[in-house]
């Protein structure tokens, strides 16, 4: 049997018995679980093999794995944390065109679609009915069709909303989702990113470090579109944007 992963969830044994219908459908969508008996490992729980699902049922089960994602985090975050999930009200109001809506069709397969920590927690919190327009997005980058784009600073806005709360399986069960080498390419804010954040600073005063890194990942990837609920992305002229409430 394979040693479990260093990313598996703990949980202790009564939560684990009290839950296991739910961690054996997540463990066949390819999480991992150690099970805890006064803090000390006694168990793991994990795909047969210890890898991800490849037959179609256990593929299907890794997609609604994320697709279950939407409205999970519901006041999780803080809406006055400094990476706000809504626009600033202060901000100046972008107007929104018809050609602003998101059509999948325009999307060839194979597509990369970045996403900022903005409009991921906004699909997260479901914040105002987000999550319900972003629906078409995610099932793409579930199925295969599309691939996500996620920089290393919008995961960390992902996971701590969870981690402010203490609620250590939600983080992983995000982690997880979001570090799927099947659906989401995840670029780290190296060297050579943040160099490229710096000049894009220079050009779009309006952006912050976080921003420019999150701009700099969606162009690195050679994103099609990057996604965002910021309104100071939503202004660059740099790449081409989509605010997570328009499409």
């Amino acid at each position: 049997m394979a040693t479990p992963s260093v990313a598996a969830s703990p949980l202790g044994v009564e939560e684990a018995r009290r839950r296991l219908p739910e961690l054996l459908e997540r463990a066949a969508g390819g999480e991992q679980f150690v099970i805890q008996r006064h803090k000390k490992p006694m168990a793991a729980l994990m795909p047969l093999g210890g890898q991800s699902p490849t037959d179609p049922l256990q593929r299907q089960r890794q997609i609604q794995s994320l697709m279950s994602l939407q409205g999970s985090g519901r006041n999780t975050w803080d809406p006055n944390q400094r990476h706000p999930a809504t626009p600033d009200p202060r901000a100046p109001a972008i107007s929104a065109q018809p050609s602003d809506h998101f059509r999948p069709n325009q999307l060839v397969q194979g597509s990369r679609i970045a996403l900022d920590g903005s409009a991921l927690v906004a699909f997260l919190a479901d914040a105002k009915g987000t999550g319900t327009y972003l629906q078409p997005l995610m099932q793409g980058i579930a199925q295969g069709t599309w691939q996500g784009v996620i920089s290393s600073v919008s995961l960390a806005r992902v996971m701590e909303g969870p981690l402010a709360q203490g609620d250590e399986l939600l983080a992983q069960r995000y982690a997880t989702a979001f570090t799927n080498p099947q659906q989401w390419l995840q670029l780290p804010a190296d060297g050579t990113l943040v160099v490229a954040a710096a000049r894009l600073q220079r050009q779009e005063p309006q952006l912050d470090e976080i921003r420019a890194i999150e701009l700099a990942t969606a162009i690195a990837a050679e994103a099609t579109v990057l996604i965002t609920d910021h309104p100071a992305l939503a202004q660059t002229g740099q790449h081409p944007v989509l605010s997570a409430r328009r499409i």
